[in-house]
């Protein structure tokens, strides 16, 4: 299929279930998603698949719930699967662990507590509470697995508090390592750098800092900073055919592309932002995109140029203080989620046109 013959755009459902066309591109053969109620705003969305099935987990802090949606294979919509109620939740991470489903909803008041799927009542019920006697004001959630041991962090963003390391121990999580004291982290990002286990936390008070899994501790040990990357809020890695780069959101100023190069990351594009509080890696198909965010104006959708090795405006839509934006794939369909903390959360489609059928 030659590059001249395909189109690419996305396309949003609106509110009145009604399709919105939202790219200077023709769409064809869409379907309307029906009797989908996200008519509420969120912080977060997350995403996972068990036993054939996709499912969304947003966290909606106004609404005090954790809703979660299954996509619905014969009505070819996300339909509402359940309801995990709180006290101004502002995140909800899914983690599968020997089959077995767990949300972990972080809270403002109340404490935090992890949910676990029960397959005879087709719901989630509490499981555990967090101990949280470090952490005040959680603002990240990161669950990833090192050899056989699954962790989950959490970035505090007090003053007076600690980001946290959990382990799982077979019968719940707990506290496992505090990390970095007294820096209102915003962000925590964890991967794979030269085959050893990596964690990224960004702050508002110094340059994201850097730690490394010891295998001989057992622990995360401090190794470094990313230099000039001050007031970075969200850091997001992603690979384009095996290089390693990083997306650093800054709220105001030049958001960052860096990529892993000798032993360092290395700038290579910086992107305008105004009231950004994420950019977001994603693809779709062999293309890779960035979704960067703004509290005052549109959010851009930039495209990467594989021959000139940068990233392109490809379109802007817009979105009313987005949060974040998740890759959701299901039925040979593609969608982004992006949440909103001042306004409905909004589902967008990939789309790909052959034009020349």
């Amino acid at each position: 299929m030659s590059k001249e013959r395909v189109k690419v755009g996305f396309s949003r459902f609106i509110e009145s279930n009604k399709l919105e066309t939202t790219s200077k591109y023709a769409f064809r053969g869409l379907r309307d998603l029906t009797h989908f109620p996200v008519a509420s705003e969120s912080l977060s969305v997350d995403t996972f698949s068990y036993k054939n099935d996709v499912y969304v987990a947003i966290s909606a802090p106004s609404t005090e719930s954790c809703m979660i949606f299954q996509w619905d294979h014969i009505e070819m919509n996300f339909r509402t699967y359940d309801n995990i109620t709180g006290q101004s939740i502002v995140g909800c991470k899914s983690v599968i662990i020997e089959n077995e489903v767990f949300v972990i909803v972080a809270q403002l008041f109340g404490g935090s507590h992890i949910y676990k799927f029960d397959d005879d009542q087709s719901r989630f019920n509490k499981f555990q509470d967090i101990e949280v006697s470090k952490i005040s004001k959680p603002n990240d959630i990161e669950a990833f697995q090192i050899s056989s041991d699954w962790f989950f962090v959490i970035a505090e963003s007090s003053k007076a508090g600690l980001s946290t390391l959990y382990k799982w121990n077979d019968n719940g999580f707990y506290s496992y390592q505090s990390l970095h004291e007294w820096y209102r982290d915003t962000d925590v990002e964890f991967l794979d750098l030269d085959g050893k286990a990596h964690l990224i936390l960004a702050s508002r008070s110094q340059v994201p800092v850097i730690y490394q899994w010891s295998r001989s501790n057992q622990k995360f040990i401090l190794q470094g900073e990313i230099p000039n990357m001050e007031d970075v809020v969200v850091v997001k890695h992603f690979r384009i055919k095996e290089e390693l780069y990083l997306a650093m959101t800054r709220y105001i100023g030049d958001s960052k592309v860096l990529r892993w190069g000798t032993k360092q990351f290395a700038e290579i594009q910086a992107l305008p932002s105004r009231g950004s509080m994420i950019l977001q890696p994603f693809s779709f198909k062999e293309r890779y995109y960035l979704a960067l965010g703004s509290d005052y104006t549109f959010s851009q959708i930039y495209l990467w140029d594989e021959d000139h090795k940068i990233f392109d405006r490809f379109k802007e839509v817009y979105i009313q203080a987005p949060r974040s934006f998740t890759m959701v794939s299901t039925d040979r369909r593609d969608f982004i989620f992006s949440s909103s903390f001042k306004g409905n959360t909004q589902i967008f489609e990939h789309i790909i046109i052959d034009l020349s059928l």
